[in-house]
């Protein structure tokens, strides 16, 4: 994508992989940059905060073997160079809007910690602070509190209709709330273009400068368990973090609500007042001095975890989905 000259101006991401298994790995900080140049080109990526909350998808399968577990943030929602989404429930039943756990029927957990890999960005230093102060019960030991902590925000992650092969499924998952907020992302870039603003491009600065204006705050729900919780009736971990007053490790700021967000992003932010004659870089962004790599093709990954009260499409997941 740094190497066209075409590109969205949004990309989502729905899939991950635990950051104990990248912590010898050069691939997180490679990821990493490339990010940042995205970044600069004024493109937002979006990333799934994880089903299995603060122990990750390492601690499926315990089956009341091993409550102490730990903390295992997901990358690359973890990077602080992509707006991690987590999940609530509630509003699919008419009920108060918690944080989605799977111990309370909510099928998946808000996925949410604090990264092992990289530091806490600037601008949320003081959120993370404050939560450490206000939540209670505190978390027991074995998190990084000074690492990046995500999700960012949060959107309702429960009852998502989806159709395969002509059949409809009934889907839950952060796979399905990050794309979400993407679409509300798209739609917000399209008000900024129409009235001469330049894209949102990397959003977390503004999100926490607004200290969670655009949000529905949610104090309710912890991220203690995995989704075996939910079908095997697996103990939740005694490692997780619980909900408070602003931002937290379970839902971010809370769940986006899309008018604030708008207003925030688009009518209180001044119109420019001058626009660049030339391009800062015309030879790379007229000419592309070589053409993009190639991707490497990736085995693909399984649908999102799927409500068992409808008939299920067949399929397994494994360590590296959400």
């Amino acid at each position: 994508m740094a190497n066209s000259t075409s590109h969205s101006d949004v990309y989502s991401i729905s899939y991950g992989i635990p950051e104990s298994y990248l912590l010898y790995s050069a691939q997180p900080q490679m990821v990493n940059t490339e990010l940042i140049k995205l970044c600069a080109m004024g493109i937002t990526v979006v990333v799934a905060s994880g089903d299995d909350g603060a122990p990750g998808p390492r601690y499926r399968n315990n089956y009341g073997k091993n409550l102490n577990c730990a903390y295992d943030p997901s990358f690359p929602a973890s990077s602080p160079y992509v707006t991690s989404v987590g999940a609530t429930m509630g509003v699919e039943s008419g009920t108060p809007e918690v944080a989605c756990q799977s111990d309370k029927g909510g099928i998946i957990t808000s996925g949410g910690g604090f990264s092992n890999i990289f530091p806490a960005f600037p601008q949320q230093t003081a959120a993370i602070s404050q939560y450490l102060k206000r939540v209670s019960p505190k978390p027991v030991y074995g998190y990084n509190s000074g690492g990046r902590g995500f999700p960012d925000l949060s959107l309702t992650g429960l009852n998502y209709l989806i159709v395969v092969g002509g059949k409809i499924y009934s889907v839950a998952g952060t796979s399905a709330s990050a794309p979400s907020v993407a679409g509300m992302i798209a739609l917000i870039n399209a008000a900024r273009k129409a009235s001469g603003r330049p894209t949102v491009g990397w959003l977390n600065p503004a999100l926490y400068a607004s200290n969670g204006s655009f949000a529905n705050d949610i104090t309710s729900g912890n991220n203690l368990c995995v989704v075996e919780s939910y079908y095997y009736g697996v103990p939740c971990c005694i490692q997780g973090f619980n909900t408070t007053l602003g931002w937290d490790p379970v839902t971010g700021f809370g769940s986006v609500d899309f008018f604030k967000l708008y207003t925030l992003l688009v009518k209180l932010l001044p119109a420019p007042t001058a626009t660049p004659s030339t391009s800062p870089f015309p030879s790379v962004m007229a000419n592309p001095s070589r053409a993009p790599t190639s991707i490497p093709i990736m085995s693909p990954f399984p649908t999102p975890v799927v409500n068992t009260n409808v008939p299920t499409p067949s399929g397994s997941c494994n360590y590296c989905c959400n």
